[in-house]
């Protein structure tokens, strides 16, 4: 049994982020009226400039992405992220820092999207159902998907159709990279160290990595379990694979409340991956897919 999380004494969720402890200019936020005003800002590659007192996260996430010579025909990495008084505002190419290999005829292309995640969630009084397309970011600034495909795919699991590239990811219809499965080639072998942030869905609850300390030393390393299994050959996954109480650590959501009282998803090597559903509210400024900025 887990007597605590190392990282969640400094407080997970966003609300409970690290300090920021960068803040740099960028005059499109700056000048946005639904973002209120930043209290924190960091960009991919810039230096710290100063530093702010606050809950804003900008340090969970990768911001030194590096570009990959196997993608020298695109934009290197950047992101951007950025808070509010109520909101993460993460923007980002969405070009991966490793090679890009191709699992579908979509070639990979640089993206302008915006993701906008409550700086504190809220528990929903019922679980919601994942939506098409994206359900979070990962800390590099890629998009997390479900664990399913699009209703003309048979809404199947991509990782069982191997159409997932080993880093859990492939391209869509726009070439828009994303993951749907663990996030393998996540920098600095964060997805390999216990009680990490490796993401963070669109309600707001951080997706950890899958292994936590079981002591205060971090001497005895468990590894969270799903609490899914296959069921049924069905294509479709909801049919395929069935959630049972109790089966592993987690619930239906794919997460579980910490010692230190914080709710957490899990990032897992089966299905449901990252997330089964929602546990927080998802609202109108948290969309359930990228904002493609014009």
């Amino acid at each position: 049994m887990m007597r605590r999380m190392l990282i969640g004494r400094g407080g997970i969720g966003i609300v409970a982020g690290l300090i920021a402890t960068v803040v740099l200019s960028f005059s499109v936020l700056a000048s946005s009226r639904e973002e209120g005003s930043l209290v924190g800002v960091a960009s991919a590659g810039k230096a710290s400039v100063g530093a702010v007192a606050s809950a804003c996260p900008v340090g969970r996430f990768v911001m030194d992405l590096r570009a990959h010579p196997a993608n020298s025909g695109l934009p290197a990495p950047a992101m951007t992220v950025a808070c509010s008084d109520t909101q993460v505002v993460v923007r980002t190419n969405g070009i991966p820092t490793f090679p890009f290999v191709a699992k579908t005829p979509n070639p990979l292309r640089v993206q302008d999207f915006t993701f906008r995640i409550p700086l504190t969630p809220v528990i929903a009084r019922t679980p919601g159902a994942l939506n098409l397309g994206a359900i979070g970011v990962a800390v590099d600034g890629l998009p997390i998907y479900g664990p399913f495909e699009a209703p003309a795919q048979g809404t199947a699991d991509p990782l069982a159709d191997g159409i997932l590239d080993n880093c859990g990811g492939h391209t869509g219809p726009s070439g828009e990279y994303h993951v749907h499965a663990t996030p393998a080639c996540l920098p600095a072998d964060l997805m390999a160290t216990p009680d990490t942030v490796v993401g963070y869905a669109l309600d707001g609850f951080p997706i950890m990595s899958p292994f936590f300390c079981a002591d205060d030393d971090c001497a005895t390393i468990v590894s969270v379990r799903s609490s899914y299994q296959q069921v049924s050959t069905d294509r479709m996954v909801w049919l395929r694979y069935g959630y049972v109480d109790g089966l592993g650590d987690l619930d239906r959501c794919n997460g579980m409340t910490g010692p230190d009282g914080e709710y957490r998803y899990y990032a897992v090597r089966t299905f449901p991956y990252f997330l089964g559903c929602y546990t927080g509210e998802v609202g109108t400024q948290s969309a359930k897919r990228p904002e493609r900025r014009p």
